[in-house]
């Protein structure tokens, strides 16, 4: 290990080398439990106890969140984490059980081991080891993969002062991310005149009237950010109505998904689409989400772009941190996916960086999996950003 803080980073390694038969039947108990979103109650009294165990302050907010403190004074240095995952889809596309939590020649095989259960349980341990100068909050978030941000939000505002630093630990290969496209949810409508099916020249097929706007959409240019790439835009859901029997419909909507890169404004995509043919009427989404407490929450699904700079000083002490901890400099990235960096970085404009275990690509994927020793590394990293960004 290189750098001024190597010697504390050695006795902390030794430390979760102890620590490992625990971090390990800690992700095993997590991979094996159910949490999908609005349903993370069992995984989540199962992270309040294990922060308990190894030395966190704990909360459970109105939402559901778990939150963990260590630390006191100074700056407010936030690890954000989610606990919900999405469904593991036909267990016959599955190799081992999608809870089973089966480890294979030092691979753990399950729904979340990836995204990001991994993560959480290397992001808990990890940030338990260090000597700390400043408050360190790790937020264990519900419904990341419905409405990313939305609870991270939430806890932040309740906080009362705004965090130093914010690291987002979904999965990154063990690479420094230093941001992503946004996302924003769209609905796009078009009417029509009922007639009846065999007379179909009496009304007007609102199924026709959207062609002309899907043709469009497929041939759309969309700005381009010279790291993450251009924006994208596909149809995800489409729908008529009445929908049923010999009738011509009259209603017909489709969803849509469109990946912003930063500075790209809600209001902006909705008039860039309407403005592709005449006749459709275009609104941002907004819906109501339940949390597993009985919490409700109304939500405008926008959710901002950002980026940190490869010259911001979160990035550079991020990667001395990681660099002391792993013996080498490790490579920067952007992910391809959103993640809670829309709340902390995106709205609230708190610098932002992201690290944590896993292949991203392995994601919502069958045999979703994870190197046990990846966790054990990303452990060491989280101790390291948190040791160098306390002192900061």
């Amino acid at each position: 290990m290189a750098g001024s803080s190597g010697g504390g980073l050695n006795r902390y390694a030794e430390r979760l080398r102890e620590l490992k038969p625990r971090l390990h039947d800690f992700l095993k108990r997590l991979v094996s439990t159910p949490s999908l979103s609005g349903r993370e109650g069992e995984v989540a009294e199962i992270i309040a106890g294990e922060m308990e165990e190894v030395g966190y302050e704990v909360e459970v907010d109105e939402m559901g969140n778990v939150i963990g403190r260590r630390g006191a004074g100074g700056r407010l240095i936030l690890f954000d984490g989610h606990m919900d995952h999405v469904e593991p889809g036909s267990p016959d596309r599955w190799s081992h059980p999608p809870y089973g939590a089966e480890v294979v020649d030092g691979v753990l095989y399950g729904r979340g081991a990836v995204d990001m259960k991994g993560g959480l349980a290397a992001l808990i341990y990890g940030c338990s080891i260090p000597d700390v100068e400043a408050e360190i909050i790790v937020s264990c978030v519900v419904h990341e993969e419905t409405v990313e941000g939305v609870a991270t939000k939430h806890i932040i505002e309740s906080l009362g002062r705004k965090p130093y630093a914010a690291v987002i630990c979904e999965p990154s290969d063990l690479k420094l991310s230093l941001g992503q496209r946004g996302r924003c949810v769209l609905r796009a409508s078009t009417r029509g005149v009922t007639s009846h099916a065999s007379m179909p020249e009496l009304g007007v097929n609102a199924i026709y009237e959207m062609i002309p706007l899907l043709q469009r959409l497929r041939k759309l240019r969309l700005p381009r950010h010279p790291i993450l790439g251009a924006g994208s835009i596909a149809v995800t859901d489409i729908r008529c109505s009445p929908g049923s029997g010999p009738i011509i419909p009259d209603l017909c909507t489709i969803t849509i998904d469109r990946r912003l890169i930063p500075g790209e404004k809600p209001e902006e995509v909705v008039e860039e689409i309407r403005g592709l043919t005449q006749g459709v009427e275009v609104e941002l989404m907004e819906r109501e989400y339940t949390c597993y407490t009985g919490y409700k929450m109304r939500v405008k699904e926008y959710f901002p772009g950002w980026i940190t700079p490869q010259d911001h000083w979160l990035t550079k002490e991020s990667l001395r941190a990681l660099e002391e901890a792993f013996g080498r400099r490790p490579e920067t990235t952007v992910w391809r996916f959103s993640t809670d960096g829309v709340a902390t970085a995106g709205e609230l404009g708190i610098p932002s960086i992201g690290f944590g275990p896993g292949d991203p690509s392995l994601a919502h994927q069958p045999d979703e999996h994870i190197s046990l020793r990846d966790v054990e590394a990303a452990a060491l990293g989280f101790t390291a950003l948190a040791y160098r960004l306390s002192r900061l």
